[in-house]
């Protein structure tokens, strides 16, 4: 399941949106929070920190290319960690002036990782295991409490006065639920690839997410009976299948809805909405605010 990281208002001032990365940097003492923002479609912008870099896609997304020659895209909702030193290479195939890419980074030097993670080994001790970051998972979806602690240090990170107590305590939970975040994703594609079923039913909401889906097409998809596409979905996902394709339409919404061409009922029907009404609704109870309300707010 993947959670996404609360919208900013887009920082780069208007005469400073061009093609290339524009990056707005807040100091925290032992790390630094930086967003960037693209606003015109570009290839092969390479992309290397002195430091740890752990970034999790705000709007828009981005094809980032990897050393060992895979492809993925890095959209909203997942975190993309890389070593420092490493190079990768992005694409911004829809990046415009209208729907920008936006892109939260935190930046960590490699003696402030030691030490943190010395001291989380040293105070907060896990049977048989240590607390260490997985280099071999770089690409990974946000769960719930990553979501939570990114938007806790960009909050932090903005505010006028700075408070490196609460810099360096935030700090550690942040690496322990990057971590958490890490073998959750791990375990989530442990399961789906055990379990044909999930996997096929999972793929299946994925690819028809405009659409209306109805639980009887899920059934026939993992060949199953309703109790157990229930039993399946609250095993693996913790939330019903109504819930879960809820999630995700409500997801998409949200970035559809930053597309100045598109209101709210091309969106209510772009992600399988007959009534708008119902549309406005859910979305009001998934962004504590209404489409109409979210579009003034964070629309370029």
């Amino acid at each position: 399941m993947n959670y996404y990281i609360d919208l900013l208002s887009i920082q780069t001032p208007k005469h400073l949106r061009t093609g290339l990365e524009h990056r707005t940097k807040f100091d925290c003492g032992d790390f630094a929070v930086y967003i960037f923002e693209t606003f015109q479609s570009s290839t092969k912008v390479q992309i290397q920190y002195e430091g740890l870099s752990i970034s999790s896609m705000i709007r828009g997304s981005k094809v980032v290319h990897a050393q060992d020659g895979s492809s993925f895209e890095f959209a909203p909702g997942t975190s993309l960690i890389l070593p420092e030193g490493e190079t990768i290479y992005a694409d911004f195939p829809d990046a415009d002036k209208k729907t920008p890419a936006q892109c939260a980074t935190i930046i960590i030097s490699h003696d402030t990782i030691r030490k943190q993670l010395a001291a989380l080994n040293k105070n907060y001790t896990q049977q048989n295991t240590e607390w260490k970051l997985d280099f071999t998972t770089l690409h990974f979806n946000n769960n719930s409490g990553l979501a939570r602690a990114f938007n806790e240090l960009i909050q932090l990170a903005t505010q006028n006065n700075k408070n490196y107590p609460l810099s360096d305590l935030m700090l550690k939970s942040f690496l322990v639920r990057i971590i958490e975040a890490q073998n959750e994703h791990k375990q989530e594609n442990n399961d789906a690839t055990i379990n044909s079923q999930l996997f096929l039913i999972k793929s299946f909401i994925k690819e028809n997410i405009s659409k209306t889906i109805k639980t009887e097409e899920l059934m026939e998809i993992g060949n199953c009976s309703k109790s157990t596409l229930y039993r399946l979905f609250e095993a693996y996902c913790s939330k019903s299948p109504g819930e879960y394709i809820l999630h995700h339409k409500m997801s998409k919404a949200r970035n559809l809805l930053l597309n100045p061409e598109l209101n709210s009922s091309d969106v209510a029907y772009m992600t399988g909405f007959t009534s708008v009404s119902y549309f406005i609704k859910q979305f009001k109870a998934f962004q504590n605010c209404t489409p109409g309300d979210y579009i003034k707010k964070f629309a370029v």
